[in-house]
């Protein structure tokens, strides 16, 4: 499951980049941490790059790779617990600025995104998702959830990190289908939107061929 959970963080930070990959850093946290970390850190890496290389990437092949593009690579490990029992944090730097991401596991068995940037949250970590950092305002949400429906999107579930009421903020979306261009555009032009970025995941429990 830590393989599953560090490929979608590495899809995901690969999504959200802006320009070429420089840095990335792997930060292990409680049960992780006491675990070998190679094939984990193999396997966000490969989902860092999978998407963005012509050629096929494995947890074979992916630090390498990785390597003669110039993508410095820097791994941690702590045993102590924090907020989670186990935690897996992950941070790119690209062209942009740094992107902080992490993910958990509930239970042993349930992938879950927590943390997005200084936000705290809690969704699934599968399918079509679309993320926005926002002012936190009153009827943004049925802003969107109209659009949606008019446009034939389905809100599987929400989640929201703030730092504070009315302030900036995030949001994480889980679709059933992906919204057309000219549904993200008139959700866009909400002016407390800052931004609309759309990760696609593998659907829950699917893993890649490289695995098993």
């Amino acid at each position: 499951l830590y393989v599953d959970l560090a490929r979608r963080l590495g899809l995901m930070q690969a999504q959200m980049a802006q320009g070429a990959i420089r840095k990335a850093t792997l930060n292990y946290r409680g049960e992780v941490a006491r675990r070998g970390t190679k094939l984990i850190t193999a396997a966000f890496v490969a989902g860092l790059l999978e998407n963005r290389l012509a050629e096929q990437v494995n947890i074979v092949n992916a630090q390498l790779l990785a390597q003669e593009r110039g993508i410095d690579m820097i791994e941690t490990s702590s045993p102590k617990k924090g907020d989670f029992s186990t935690l897996v944090q992950s941070e790119v730097v690209a062209d942009s600025k740094p992107t902080t991401i992490s993910g958990t596991l509930f239970g042993n068995q349930y992938l879950r995104l927590v943390q997005i940037g200084p936000y705290r949250m809690d969704t699934y970590l599968d399918g079509t998702m679309l993320i926005f950092p926002h002012r936190d305002v009153p009827g943004l949400v049925g802003h969107i959830g109209t659009i949606f429906g008019k446009h034939q999107v389905n809100i599987a579930r929400m989640a929201l990190g703030r730092e504070s009421p009315g302030g900036d903020a995030i949001a994480v979306l889980n679709l059933d289908s992906t919204p057309s261009p000219e549904a993200l555009d008139e959700v866009k032009a909400h002016p407390s939107i800052h931004s609309l970025t759309i990760v696609n995941l593998p659907p829950a429990g699917a893993m890649p061929p490289w695995f098993g």
